[in-house]
């Protein structure tokens, strides 16, 4: 029975706690941060993608609108051309330049990091460990810029759909 138990193949588990682990999942971590950060870039530019879209067509919608209002028994109609116009503001708050975190670091921090008189380096584990947590406070802040961009694009299309049914229910209205 000891001879089978010596056969058995040994199973691969990688780094263990005291030799490395620790240095791993720095590695780790600060990967899992660049993909997350890259991955809020991404949403960033299809938030973009969606404000421009919302502001051609609230731009189109409020001259509409406003064309057609001045005749007389279409006057209403200037209630949704303002509509329209407040989604294609709410839709420019997307395109308004803000801080935003970038994936990667500034690579002259990355090689004064051993430099620091106030906390030097003096591992690998170490500097992996700070780039990681350094990479945190980015997605933290990017992640509060991605909820607003939501909040401003959904208040954006709700304007803009409000609008264009005002519109229409009006113009039903007037027609019977």
């Amino acid at each position: 029975m000891t001879e089978q138990n010596a056969d058995e193949p040994e199973i691969a588990v990688g780094e263990k706690a005291v030799k490395g682990l620790r240095l791993w999942l720095a590695r780790e971590a600060q990967r899992q941060a660049e993909k997350r950060i890259a991955s809020q870039v991404d949403i960033w530019g299809k938030f973009v993608t969606r404000a421009t879209s919302c502001i051609g067509w609230a731009v189109t919608l409020t001259s509409a609108f406003t064309a057609i209002s001045t005749q007389y028994q279409y006057r209403f109609l200037a209630i949704p051309a303002m509509l329209a116009g407040l989604s294609a503001i709410c839709a420019a708050l997307v395109l308004w330049p803000r801080k935003w975190k970038i994936p990667g670091d500034m690579p002259l921090y990355v090689m004064d990091m051993m430099d620091d008189p106030t906390d030097p380096l003096t591992t690998e584990l170490e500097a992996t460990e700070a780039l990681a947590l350094r990479v945190e406070d980015g997605i933290a802040a990017n992640s509060h810029t991605l909820v607003c961009y939501g909040r401003a694009l959904f208040a954006a299309f709700s304007l803009l759909i409000a609008s264009i049914l005002l519109a229409a229910i009006w113009v039903v209205l007037i027609t019977f």
